[in-house]
């Protein structure tokens, strides 16, 4: 407190004009201060080197890797392994007099897709991310994701060392955020509870999520609806080597964006480990993710058969309702039979694509005739049996939403031959029919040959673009199904990581021609040493900004905090203080 005192009296005596005692430490300030180097580290990647699970106690949205934030910035995650990789960068800078600064910007349910937009838009926000907050805190709350563009580049900017780890993500996750904007409900639903399951939600809470959004939309859940959606789940895996290299190219554009931004910064491209590495750990989720999805789709057969009028006296589904999704199914599978006679799946989504943007069967004949197919009479021919416009669409969406209906008709004598039984039992049913392979693809059973796969690509991208590969596939197994590693696992990468770097590292930090340093990068108007606010004049703002930095009150901005060290000591105490109001007073100017 009394340190306090004497700094507001010294700061006073400077703007008021007293300046006793000032030349005297002014004056036996000549000798040449010494250079001091910063080599500065920053973290790029998801949940995983953003610490996430380690303060699981807080619940999800209690985490403090949630969201980057200033408070998070100034206090890291220390568990995670960018602290852990700091703290060995800093003892190693200590051997060559740098100063090592490490900023983890990791940010939690982004995908590399994410990252790299980030990088590259003002204001964009991580689907994923934005969907999980405006979920659990209600509407608008994302804008907390808007800074992070200005943050990325500020950090970026300056690194000498940036890690990157992604794609993880954009395997196991990018199905998620296209489910969380798709127009069918039960899919919104699903995705909802699939979402809150991965991130560690208990089963109640995320279940009861799902449910919530088919209460919502219950009345706009029909028949087609709900097929449609059962046939989505049972294609979600079909796409997995395509998400490995659409992951790893996200991966490479966003080590360009950082090179873009800073062509001098050594790149290490961490690779991925599976988080799902034992069988106890797959068989949790995947019981996870059925128990979720099972009550989802029973009360969305429910609905559907209510939105149908096809329930009995009690509101459960009527023999009737069956025999409509056994109807629906039936025509689902011939069209698409005679779609496929015609064309490839990806030229069939097309077709489907302009035939259901049509409003009448007049429209749709006229689209037929557009499109300048080689079989457009074989096609119209298929198409005349329906008079109905919207019964079309929903036999369309169905076949768009997956390449194989085979086992559509497994699900319709699911709803038949547990329709009137105990919800348990339905529920497990649909869990166990339509859930399978979601809970298959999520649950890691399908996802060690995908990781395998993207670390190879992931080889080639960093000899391609000039970054040291870094594997940290064989770190220690887990017990628990929780995909982030736990303290053990964050510093076992952090090794990893290190032994990889420490050299470059070095040689940066022993190197004055490459180690970032404020005197070899000053800014464009030749920013003075002492000029703390970047206004270009060293003034009592600067004092004031300098005292407020000594007393706790308001910590420096990094790229500010080199200015007030106008000692070059490594320090900002009140000796910084002294010196520059020396200045202000014109008792003995800073030179440097």
């Amino acid at each position: 407190m009394r340190g306090q005192k004497f700094i507001s009296a010294l700061c006073a005596a400077a703007m008021m004009g007293s300046a006793t005692g000032l030349n005297a430490f002014a004056e036996n300030n000549n000798a040449p201060a010494p250079v001091k180097k910063t080599y500065n580290y920053v973290a790029l990647g998801d949940s995983i080197a953003a610490g996430y699970g380690l303060g699981k106690e807080n619940g999800l949205a209690g985490d403090p890797a949630l969201v980057i934030t200033d408070k998070l910035l100034a206090n890291p995650v220390q568990g995670a392994y960018p602290a852990i990789l700091s703290g060995k960068l800093k003892e190693l800078g200590a051997n060559y007099g740098a100063d090592v600064q490490g900023t983890n910007l990791a940010s939690t349910a982004y995908r590399a897709a994410d990252i790299e937009k980030t990088i590259r838009q003002p204001g964009y926000k991580g689907e994923f991310a934005a969907s999980i907050l405006e979920s659990f805190a209600g509407e608008g709350t994302s804008e907390v994701l808007a800074p992070y563009h200005d943050l990325y580049l500020k950090y970026l900017s300056q690194a000498d060392l940036v890690s990157i780890q992604l794609g993880g993500n954009d395997i196991v996750m990018s199905i998620i955020p296209e489910m969380l904007e798709h127009e069918n409900p039960v899919i919104r639903a699903s995705a909802m509870s699939l979402m809150l399951t991965l991130f560690g939600t208990d089963t109640e809470t995320a279940m009861g999520a799902g449910l919530q959004i088919i209460e919502q939309s219950k009345d706009s859940i029909t028949a087609d609806t709900f097929l449609e959606a059962a046939n989505y789940l049972k294609n979600i895996g079909a796409k997995s080597e395509e998400l490995v290299q659409q992951s790893a190219d996200h991966v490479k554009c966003v080590v360009k964006a950082v090179q873009e931004v800073n062509g001098e910064t050594d790149i290490a491209l961490v690779g991925m480990f599976n988080p799902y590495r034992t069988a106890e750990g797959s068989a949790d989720v995947e019981k996870d993710i059925l128990d979720v999805l099972g009550p989802i789709f029973a009360e969305a057969s429910d609905a559907a058969a209510e939105t149908e009028e096809l329930t009995d006296a009690k509101g459960e589904p009527t023999e009737e309702f069956t025999e409509t999704l056994n109807d629906k199914v039936a025509k689902v599978t011939e069209l698409k039979e005679a779609f496929s006679k015609l064309y490839d799946y990806g030229h069939m989504a097309k077709v489907i694509d302009t035939l259901d943007s049509c409003e009448t069967l007049g429209e749709l004949k006229k689209s037929i005739m557009d499109l300048g197919l080689e079989d457009a009479e074989t096609l119209e021919a298929i198409l005349k049996q329906y008079t109905d416009i919207d019964e079309l669409r929903g036999i369309l969406a169905v076949i768009k939403s997956g390449e194989d209906v085979s086992e559509l008709p497994d699900v319709a004598e699911v709803v038949g031959q547990f329709s009137n039984s105990a919800a348990p039992a339905e529920a497990k049913a649909f869990a166990k029919e339509i859930a399978g392979p979601a809970a298959m693809q999520l649950a890691g059973k399908n996802v060690d040959p995908q990781i395998k796969s993207l670390n190879e690509k992931l080889k080639v991208i960093a000899k391609e673009t000039g970054a040291l590969y870094v594997d940290v596939y064989n770190i220690s197994p887990e017990t628990d199904f929780d995909p982030h590693p736990n303290a053990n696992g964050h510093q076992e990468i952090a090794d990893i990581v290190f032994a990889s770097v420490k050299d470059l590292a070095a040689g940066r930090m022993s190197d004055d021609k490459k180690v970032s340093d404020v005197e070899e990068t000053p800014d464009k108007k030749e920013r003075s040493l002492g000029d703390v606010n970047g206004d270009g004049d060293i003034d009592t703002t600067d004092v004031t900004l300098v005292a407020a930095h000594v007393k706790g009150k308001k910590i420096l901005d990094p790229k500010d905090a080199v200015y007030a060290d106008v000692d070059r000591n490594g320090k900002i105490n009140i000796t910084d203080i002294i010196i520059i109001a020396a200045h202000v007073k014109g008792k003995r100017l800073i030179t440097r």
